[in-house]
């Protein structure tokens, strides 16, 4: 990705005249009827606003281009329909596809001239409003004032995130593709997620009637089965026993299926989706990223779901309603009682990634299961008592929730895909169940609001109880163990050194960055040995130092340095050494997983130039060249005490600390 931009980056920074009147083309094309269903518009302009960001064109120029290609664009669509009128529908493709003026001309009665505003983001045939409008006779000073202002606000609308998308991979150069790209993958599905769930409630909301009377029907005709359905969907019908009977025939059938699929497919780690799903987590593991889905994995952790159900429980007893109450109680004490016996008697084995988590198996993954059960009953809950309009909103909202607590445990590799896609599937019937039940036996709906309020609170009090218990030592659980290696010193020495990585381990930067040092011992030796010539600890970026990035008057070295991965982890050691006001060296060194048999630590590293990148001239980013990774000069004579062995060819200089002499005999 970053080489494809680097070479539009480059194409249009040798060609501004041409890149904006691209600019205006594309803003008319995608805004003039008929042409701008075929236009990929929003995808153009959004690489507009990236390419802004790097400073290869202008923010005003780019945006008066496609402001007034937009309104050209609807300018000419509109007059088209000022000309034909009525004569349109037998145009092509109007006379074929009648139903698209038909929706336009529908939408306009609705809401006049807002229509042209409205019609540009949200209306249903967009390109074809100022079509509408022209040819319902609109005046055109009307039409202009609504459409100059509203395209102003569409093109920002376009810019924005392209310039934040332009940031980021600038940024994610210097830091860590991975992350950039987790971003977008865990942005991008938690969003479709929330999509896709309200678009599947309107599907099928309107049938849920029709297919309750149908099992109605059915459990008439089967006293046996039927008599469980019966008792869940007859509001007259005693519950108690047959929720009893459900669990257990819930734990029996599941029991039967997992024992199933496990001999049939002799395991989990044979599955190719399983190992796909693993690697690809563990392929985008940063730092930063593994804190965001620690965070995220602790919204189906039970020290932070209990404390909510009890809260809720509570106040359902205190309002003097301990009927629901008991539905509520239920949510939890099944999924954690169907993780102890199903995992003990099922017993899939985890990824074998070194966690230290208190259960051994993956299935079921009592976090999702406890999720999708109490996020998905306290859904059904809130919606009942909502206006219709809004009843799929409290259903989104718990389905994206559950998926990112199972996204999350997937890139952790706390479980395979498949025992969370069971978990989820084994929460979803006891919820569907449960919910089933519980609204067609309480006459009376709960105040939407309090509930969501009171649930806001406990899922609060349980979050922090989790950060003030567990906090560190979930993340210490959730991080892979490294599985240590030795080397003799002198195979280290002599070729051995070959065996520890030689590149920087970072997707798109997994063959730039070379790492031309290799280091045995303490990096406070290092950082002592190189004070005399200028190395000093640099400045890391965090909460404090954020500010400096957007002072670009300081000196480089005044700028923190954004910190890189290397194999999932960030530097042990950054040291920077100043070569003038917009340049600076820096040495870093990362953590592997070798050790020398006397216990000596191996580090890798290398030293890079970073010179003074600036975005839209506000933020400063120290840009590390790409292209220059040689070790200084002089830099193997400012270390004194230390050994040096420098590997033939291309390989990296190896340092260690030079061995304490025996004094010599009298």
């Amino acid at each position: 990705m970053d080489a494809l931009f680097d070479q539009v980056l480059a194409w249009v920074s040798g060609h501004p005249g041409w890149a904006y009147a691209a600019i205006f083309a594309v803003a008319m094309g995608e805004s003039t009827a008929i042409i701008g269903l075929i236009v990929p518009g929003v995808v153009l302009l959004l690489g507009t606003g990236a390419l802004i960001t790097t400073g290869a064109i202008a923010f005003w120029p780019a945006f008066a281009a496609a402001v007034i290609g937009a309104v050209v664009g609807d300018g000419l669509s509109y007059g088209l329909g000022r000309h034909y009128k009525l004569r349109l529908r037998g145009i092509w493709p109007f006379c074929r596809y009648p139903e698209s003026l038909d929706q336009g001309i529908a939408f306009f009665a609705r809401h006049g001239t807002w229509s042209v505003v409205i019609g540009r983001f949200a209306g249903p045939s967009r390109a074809f409003t100022p079509l509408v409008a022209g040819m319902l006779d609109m005046s055109p000073r009307r039409f202009f004032t609504a459409d100059i202002a509203s395209a102003m606000a569409q093109i920002l609308t376009y810019f924005i995130p392209g310039m934040v998308l332009g940031a980021s991979l600038k940024l994610a150069a210097e830091a860590a593709v991975r992350l950039a790209i987790l971003g977008l993958l865990l942005a991008g599905t938690l969003w479709f997620i929330f999509w896709a769930a309200h678009r599947v409630y309107r599907l099928l909301a309107p049938h849920a009637g029709h297919w309750l009377q149908r099992l109605l029907r059915w459990a008439d005709l089967h006293p046996g089965l039927g008599g469980l359905a019966l008792a869940l969907a007859d509001p007259t019908h005693p519950d108690a026993r047959a929720l009893t009977g459900l669990a257990f025939l819930l734990l029996l059938g599941t029991l039967l299926l997992g024992a199933v699929t496990g001999l049939t497919l002799f395991g989990p780690r044979e599955l190719a989706l399983n190992l796909a799903a693993l690697d690809l987590g563990q392929s985008l593991h940063t730092p930063l990223g593994n804190r965001l889905m620690i965070a995220l994995a602790a919204f189906g952790a039970p020290i932070v779901v209990l404390p909510m159900v009890l809260l809720v429980y509570a106040w359902l007893r205190w309002r003097g309603d301990e009927h629901r109450g008991h539905y509520w109680l239920a949510t939890a004490a099944f999924p954690l009682a169907a993780t102890l016996v199903l995992g003990a008697l099922l017993a899939v084995p985890r990824p074998d990634l070194g966690l230290h988590l208190a259960l051994p198996w993956s299935f079921p993954s009592g976090p999702v299961v406890l999720a999708t059960s109490v996020y998905g009953f306290l859904a059904i809950a809130i919606a009942r008592g909502l206006a219709a309009p809004l009843r799929w909103v409290p259903y989104a909202l718990a389905t994206t929730l559950i998926t990112a607590v199972a996204g999350a445990r997937v890139y952790l590799g706390a479980e395979w895909l498949t025992s969370v896609i069971n978990s989820i599937a084994l929460g979803l019937v006891w919820v569907a169940a449960l919910g089933l039940a519980f609204r067609r036996h309480s006459r009376l709906a709960l105040r939407p609001g309090a509930l969501a309020a009171v649930a806001a609170i406990g899922l609060a009090a349980g979050l922090s109880l989790h950060d003030a218990v567990t906090g560190d030592r979930d993340r210490e659980r959730l991080t892979p163990a490294p599985r240590i290696a030795t080397l003799e010193h002198r195979a280290w020495q002599g070729a051995a050194w070959a065996r520890l990585p030689r590149h920087r381990e970072d997707l798109s930067q997994r063959h730039r960055h070379p790492l031309t040092i290799q280091y045995a011992g303490d990096p406070a030796l290092l950082t002592e040995a190189l004070a005399g010539s200028g190395w000093q600890p640099a400045p890391l970026l965090d909460w404090g130092s954020a500010l400096r990035l957007l002072s670009p008057s300081l000196p480089l070295a005044e700028i923190p340095v954004i910190p890189q991965v290397h194999d999932g982890r960030h530097e042990a050691l950054i040291l920077a050494r100043p070569t003038g006001a917009d340049h600076r060296e820096v040495l870093r060194l990362w953590p592997t997983r070798w050790r020398l048999t006397d216990g000596a630590p191996l580090w890798v590293g290398n030293v890079t130039r970073q010179h003074r990148g600036l975005l839209l001239n506000l933020i400063v980013v120290p840009t590390t060249d790409t292209h220059d990774f040689r070790l200084p000069a002089e830099f193997e004579r400012e270390l004194p005490g230390l050994r040096l062995r420098a590997a033939s060819g291309d390989g990296p200089l190896r340092i260690e600390e030079e061995p304490a002499r025996a004094p010599p005999e009298p």
